[in-house]
């Protein structure tokens, strides 16, 4: 076998193959899954696309097997780039349906078929220095430089409560509105996307014309898969989970340790950028301030819509104060 392509295999249970995907993101890799079934091989997620990433998708069609009439369908958890981004690529190379939840496909197209969305003024509002806001404006063209979306079909919608096989389909928002999580309750095994991982905190993040709170809706999430029994969780990124319960646990934990953090930091008006410049001490690119400052954001709207937080809207600045000062 091919040095480069060694580790790109796993099957870390029976029938179910973890395929790793490089990205050009600080993560290094997406891991996919193809997953045996009794109508053929279903694939799960895919990466950016990227020459490196078509390169591991070739190998693993090579090495298992998969061409048209194997591969009955893929599945993309949600609307990010090293989710979606190879979805033409791997429809054409397959001949298959590509599917995502209803709601999160209205959302593609949107985000990569549509104008691009007016998202400086919506930094800069939230105090972000007007260069960098500029360099995430700029940023929009390598992002569609690594999503292509299918050509010979559009993607098609999915309805939450149905099945894939022997997969049943849940939505889990927080992450995104309405990301796909993938639960096989007969094995009680749980692909968790982006919404549960090993090591690090899922970015839950607030964003114009979206989630009005999406730190309770994805605490609400982990309530929710709190009751799957589940032996076993396979993450988009990061290592496998073996205990999701504990994991879940150390994820609602970390995110009230958090929102205390925020209220505690409200000592005067801030906008959201200086309370994330308070929150993130390591250096961080333009790219990843965007992540942070909405991470921020989700916090305190979340505070603010329990009364604890209030915010004051400018001209120039949204600020945010504690509700008791």
């Amino acid at each position: 076998m091919d040095d480069k392509f060694s580790q790109a295999i796993t099957e870390p249970h029976e029938g179910i193959f973890r395929i790793a995907v490089p990205v050009p993101l600080p993560l290094k890799y997406v891991y996919g899954y193809v997953i045996e079934t009794p109508q053929g091989y279903l694939v799960v997620d895919l990466g950016m696309d990227t020459p490196e990433a078509r390169a591991v998708w070739e190998h693993v069609s090579r090495t298992l097997g998969l061409r048209p009439g194997r591969v009955w369908a893929i599945a993309i958890t949600h609307f990010h780039p090293d989710h979606v981004g190879l979805s033409g690529f791997a429809q054409a190379l397959w001949d298959c349906p590509v599917l995502m939840l209803e709601e999160e496909v209205q959302t593609v197209y949107q985000i990569f078929d549509g104008p691009p969305l007016p998202m400086g003024e919506f930094f800069s509002r939230n105090g972000l220095p007007p260069a960098d806001a500029e360099l995430l404006e700029r940023e929009r063209a390598f992002t569609q430089a690594v999503v292509r979306l299918p050509q010979s079909g559009p993607i098609q919608g999915l309805q939450k409560g149905t099945r894939l096989g022997p997969l049943e389909l849940l939505e889990q928002k927080g992450h995104t509105d309405h990301q796909l999580l993938l639960y096989w309750p007969e094995r009680k095994l749980l692909f968790t996307g982006d919404q549960v991982l090993n090591r690090i905190t899922p970015n839950i993040s607030f964003w114009p014309d979206s989630d009005p709170d999406p730190l309770a809706s994805y605490l609400d999430s982990l309530h929710t898969l709190q009751s799957l029994p589940i032996t076993m969780g396979l993450p988009a990124h990061e290592s496998l989970i073996a205990n999701v319960s504990r994991r879940i646990d150390e994820l609602a934990a970390h995110h009230q340790e958090r929102a205390d953090q925020v209220l505690e930091s409200l000592s005067e008006p801030k906008t959201a950028y200086e309370v994330a410049r308070g929150l993130f001490h390591r250096t961080l690119t333009p790219s990843q301030w965007r992540f942070a400052l909405s991470e921020s954001l989700a916090h305190l709207e979340y505070l603010r819509l329990r009364g604890l937080v209030a915010h004051t809207v400018s001209e120039q600045f949204t600020l945010y104060q504690r509700a008791d000062r």
